[in-house]
């Protein structure tokens, strides 16, 4: 009682008590690519949960518009990682001579992309797409890397448009300026439900894709160099916040389905195309593979040397399993 009393009065004066010192936090700036995808989505969600500050980390998310502007706003020095950029695209900076480095795998496949005809579209399947026109973002993304994977595997002579981002497709598909527009959850399920547009084929009908690392996560050399305990914390909490998305999926849902304005239901078929398996951190599966399709797309003009590759990846984290 009496040291209780003492401990007041001391606070009262002003001496005596001395409080912890705050920390100060790391300061991380994340560009990722198209915000509102269930996998790119997840810096966004481990931020509002507050994680990353408990961490120490005052991150920072920007959206970007495909795999392609994500890696310029990393080698301008606007942003600190790229989150989700196609693994094609990045082959083609580091050919360009930009100091960029691998810091992990960030999906697995592309089983999350589909692409859709509106409803009263003459083609009823893939058979009919000799001499149409089919939508993928931008040059350089993983939807690309399907789109080019699918074409190989199917023999179909069909012509490949940049769209940009999912609502100015739609309008572009439902207007007949592209007969195929592309749609990753939970974008276009909505539209699926109100019958005003059909699935025609989907990231999970290319087999070549599907055991393969489509999206990177990527930074630049000096910053890895200088801040290389800070990426793995990075990417370590994210790690964690992923696991507490799936074991909480009421309340990421619900974060989910606020982030894209759509209903909680809606939001729960998107989540659902995600595998937890595919969002796992770590090296980059079926590199050989990888950079062979880089070559035939004329990403890369010969594949790198085993000094680039060791140059190029430099793995700081992986998830535990």
């Amino acid at each position: 009682m009496r040291k209780t009393m003492m401990k007041a009065a001391l606070a009262a004066l002003g001496v005596g008590l001395v409080s912890q010192p705050v920390l100060a936090q790391e300061k991380l700036k994340v560009a990722t690519t198209f915000l509102g995808l269930w996998d790119t989505s997840q810096p966004t969600l481990c931020k509002e949960r507050g994680e990353f500050a408990k961490a120490g980390l005052d991150v920072d998310v920007t959206s970007t518009r495909g795999g392609s502007e994500n890696i310029q706003a990393v080698i301008a020095g606007g942003m600190d990682i790229g989150y989700s950029p196609g693994i094609n695209a990045v082959f083609a900076a580091y050919a360009q001579g930009n100091k960029l480095k691998v810091v992990s795998s960030e999906f697995l496949g592309q089983n999350d992309t589909f692409f859709y005809v509106p409803a009263d579209s003459p083609i009823k399947s893939t058979k009919d797409l000799n001499g149409k026109t089919v939508a993928f973002p931008r040059p350089g993304g993983a939807s690309e890397a399907t789109l080019l994977a699918f074409k190989n595997e199917s023999k179909l002579d069909f012509k490949m448009v940049a769209t940009g981002g999912m609502d100015a497709t739609m309008t572009m598909a439902m207007t007949k300026q592209v007969d195929v527009g592309y749609a990753i959850p939970p974008s276009g399920l909505a539209a699926i439900e109100e019958g005003k547009i059909r699935v025609l084929f989907s990231g999970d009908d290319v087999k070549a894709q599907a055991k393969l690392t489509g999206r990177v996560i990527v930074t630049k050399a000096d910053f890895l160099e200088k801040k290389r305990a800070v990426v793995a914390k990075f990417l370590e909490t994210l790690d964690k916040c992923i696991d507490w998305a799936y074991a909480n999926k009421k309340e990421s849902s619900k974060f989910y389905g606020d982030l894209n304005k759509v209903d909680a239901k809606i939001a729960e078929k998107g989540i659902a195309f995600y595998d937890r398996k595919t969002l796992a951190f770590g090296p980059i599966e079926g590199l050989d593979v990888v950079m062979k399709q880089a070559v035939d797309a004329k990403f890369l003009a010969k594949p790198l040397t085993e000094a680039e590759i060791k140059d190029l990846i430099d793995i700081v984290y992986t998830t535990k399993k």
